[in-house]
């Protein structure tokens, strides 16, 4: 089964992404002129805050039923992200390095991995991407703090 097709499948049918979560933010915008909804940027770094924040929280050994249900909150996570050019990038993701939901573990390096990828796809500088520890993203996670929060508290 692949899931990630039809996914891609349905946003390549639909019109490109018009919304203004699919665009950054004039970097010249005041306080005064800030837009609702969020840009792109904000809803990202408030995403992948939970979504790190989450795979902390996922079991350390999910049944086969947890896992079925993390595979599917994720298809729906995407499906329905408000950037859709963002989410169909992250289809292609999905598809190329498949969601390891069969740990706690894996789960939180799988999401960091991603994260990593998305980064790379955003031109970001090699130091915006990060080592994905399982020990010190579980740390995080569990904390409610992203990696580079957790590494600034200890001195990292």
């Amino acid at each position: 089964e692949r899931p990630w097709a039809g996914l891609r499948a349905r946003f390549r049918a639909s019109e490109r992404c018009t919304e203004a979560s699919c665009h950054d933010r004039p970097k010249s915008a005041t306080p005064a002129e800030e837009v609702d909804p969020p840009d792109r940027s904000e809803i990202g770094r408030a995403a992948w805050r939970y979504l790190h924040t989450m795979a902390a929280h996922h079991p350390a050994e999910p049944t086969q039923q947890e896992q079925e249900a993390a595979q599917a909150w994720l298809t729906s996570f995407v499906q329905f992200y408000p950037c859709r050019n963002c989410a169909e990038e992250f289809v292609d993701i999905c598809e190329a390095m498949p969601p390891r939901v069969s740990s706690r573990e894996d789960y939180s390096v799988w999401w960091c991995e991603a994260h990593n990828q998305v980064s790379a796809r955003l031109q970001k500088g090699p130091d915006e991407l990060r080592q994905c520890k399982a020990s010190q993203l579980l740390a995080a996670g569990r904390s409610g703090l992203v990696l580079d929060e957790l590494l600034h508290q200890a001195g990292e």
